[in-house]
């Protein structure tokens, strides 16, 4: 089975304060790749538009983000990245290729 993934995964564990609509919710991100995220969090659903925010583990770099959930199981969900500041697009880029070279 051929891995449909575009984009190389690292795992990352952070707190991540997703915006949808009027609701703010907490959560935790799982893995993170140059396109998108996967985050635990209540009561989102597919498709959905969501505002993201949150650090790098090593640099603490903010990184404030939009994207839409591709895929929900249970509690997780799939979150890919839509638009992304340059600057966040580059700490997210040292963040992998810090946790690539490990």
């Amino acid at each position: 089975m051929r891995d449909r993934r575009k984009h190389v995964r690292v795992p990352i564990k952070a707190t991540v304060i997703c915006i949808v609509d009027s609701r703010t919710m907490r959560g935790v991100s799982r893995n993170l790749s140059q396109g998108g995220i996967r985050v635990e969090v209540p009561n989102l659903k597919r498709k959905d538009a969501v505002q993201l925010t949150f650090r790098l583990p090593t640099s603490h770099a903010l990184v404030d983000t939009a994207g839409a959930v591709v895929w929900a199981v249970e509690r997780r969900y799939g979150i890919r990245f839509n638009y992304i500041s340059e600057q966040s697009q580059q700490s997210i880029r040292q963040f992998m290729e810090e946790q690539i070279g490990q």
